[in-house]
């Protein structure tokens, strides 16, 4: 007899949470977000200091570049392997 007291109430539970969540989301999407929630802020990117960000970057690459060259221009290089078992 629990049984089907059980079965007849499970429909009923499940029911009144589906209403319960409903009535929250309308809740929810008429009275709009919490104000404890932070909000997006969008910020509109400047592209001049982008541009200039990446001039300043492409400058520094060049000169380790130009010193890599140099080095390699010289001639013989000396490699020393450190924390290895000679």
């Amino acid at each position: 007899m629990n049984l089907q007291r059980n079965t007849r109430r499970f429909p009923a539970i499940v029911r009144g949470a589906l209403w319960t969540i409903a009535a929250m989301t309308i809740l929810r999407v008429w009275f709009g977000a919490s104000p404890a929630l932070p909000t997006a802020q969008a910020q509109i990117p400047d592209a001049g200091k982008q541009r200039l960000t990446l001039v300043k970057e492409t400058e520094r690459t060049n000169k380790l570049l130009s010193d890599i060259k140099r080095l390699l221009e010289r001639g013989t290089l000396n490699v020393r392997i450190e924390g290895a078992d000679n």
